[in-house]
This record gives C-alpha cells, sequence and structure tokens, in this order.
C-alpha cells in the first residue's frame, strides 16, 4: 500500500474491492463525459453519463478478477484500473460481447462507433507493443482531487511493477492535456491518429521499464531491428 496526505487527510492507495466497483463506475464515468472522445461515442448528452456508467460498471467488472485496479481509502478519489499481460484480447472480446446484448444503452450509432474504437485501439497495441505489457483501461480522479498528485500514486504500483519485470505499459488518450501528464509518468506518444475521420485524436503511449537500453526487454527489441 502507499499512504500520502491530501490537505491534511490521510489517503491509501490500494486495490479495489469488489463493493466499491459500483461508487467506482460513477467516478469513472463522471471523469470521462465531458472527454472529446466520450462525446464523439455517444452525441446524446442526455442519456451520455448513464451509458458510461454501465460500460465503466462492465469494464471494471470484468477487470476485478486480475486484481489490479487501484483507488484510494478511506474515500474513493480516483481508480486506476490496469489489465496484467496476456489478458487484454479476452477482456477486449468479452467486453465487445456485452455491449451486443445490450445495444439499447449506446444505441446503434453509439455502438458502431466503439466497435470502430475497440478494433482501432487493438490494432495499435499489437504495432507497439508486442511484448508482453500492462495496459492502462483507465485512470480517472474526482474533480475536487485533481492538481494533488493521486493519478500518479494510483498509477505507481503497476509501473513499480512493470519496471521490475521488466515489461512495457501502454494507452491511450484524446486530450493535450493528458498527454502531457502521461509523459510525466515516462510514457511517449508512438503515435497520433483519428479511428474515423470526424474523431478526435488520440495519441497512443508506451512507456519502457526504467534502465531500458540495458534490459532484457531492449535488447530483444533491438535484435527485431
Amino acid at each position: 500500500m502507499i499512504e500520502m496526505s491530501v490537505e491534511s487527510t490521510a489517503v491509501t492507495i490500494s486495490p479495489l474491492s469488489k463493493e466499491e466497483i459500483d461508487r467506482a463506475s460513477d467516478v469513472m464515468a463522471g471523469a470521462f463525459a465531458a472527454d472529446p472522445l466520450a462525446s464523439y461515442l455517444l452525441p446524446d448528452d442526455r442519456n451520455r453519463l448513464e451509458a458510461m456508467r454501465w460500460f465503466w460498471y462492465e469494464a471494471l467488472r470484468r477487470s476485478y478478477p486480475h486484481g489490479r485496479t487501484y483507488t484510494t481509502a478511506p474515500e474513493i478519489l480516483g481508480i486506476a484500473s490496469w489489465l496484467p499481460p496476456g489478458v487484454q484480447k479476452e477482456t477486449f472480446w468479452n467486453l465487445w460481447l456485452s455491449i451486443l446484448q445490450t445495444l439499447h444503452r449506446v444505441g446503434w450509432r453509439g455502438a458502431h462507433r466503439l466497435f470502430a474504437l475497440m478494433e482501432f485501439t487493438e490494432m495499435l497495441r499489437v504495432r507497439h507493443c508486442p511484448s508482453p505489457h500492462w495496459y492502462l483501461d483507465g485512470l480517472a480522479i474526482t474533480p475536487k482531487s485533481q492538481g494533488l498528485g493521486i493519478g500518479s500514486l494510483l498509477l505507481q504500483p503497476v509501473l513499480d511493477l512493470a519496471d521490475r519485470e521488466e515489461q512495457a505499459c501502454c494507452l491511450y488518450t484524446s486530450t493535450e492535456r493528458a498527454v502531457r501528464f502521461y509523459q510525466r509518468q515516462g510514457f511517449i506518444v508512438c503515435e497520433e491518429a483519428c479511428f474515423q475521420t470526424a474523431a478526435p485524436p488520440l495519441w497512443f503511449m508506451v512507456r519502457s521499464p526504467k534502465d531500458f537500453q540495458s534490459s532484457k526487454l531492449a535488447k530483444s527489441l533491438f535484435a527485431q531491428t
């Protein structure tokens, strides 16, 4: 566990419990409701928040068994949800099937765009991060807690583990502000692209382990070039 003090209150970074998934999905949905990508996927303001809450509830529920979703205690101020090496594709297809079963939540247009996004980001992941890696499925901080360093702390458990195991981490984001934040965590932009003509740009980012030049991962990658 990681402990810190936020505005004179002790905060602990710890794994998300099953009982916290419902509240965590609220935090995720609220944090991403105004995101340009969310607005494109779900252009109807009236049902966007509820649709996103459902989406994140499903995503967190499916990633929970892997035990790599972190939050703060005693109050949920943020969430960092990771998928460990080897489970990305399984989770991707399970979530796709879940969406097909609940089209009424996002509508046909939203579903079509979401399918296209999933296919596109999966292609980027395979292209830029072929070695075993960690995938950041989502990072969200409540509005009142932004700018306090909680986001960095929520990422730290997996970043430290990835460094020890000499594994890469990857993600995509849709805002330049987030790009700058992730760059401070050691991620670099591998590609900027739009998955559809009218869609907002996405930045696919990868973080190599510390001491990458001397790591086994680096040697294996250099041997392929």
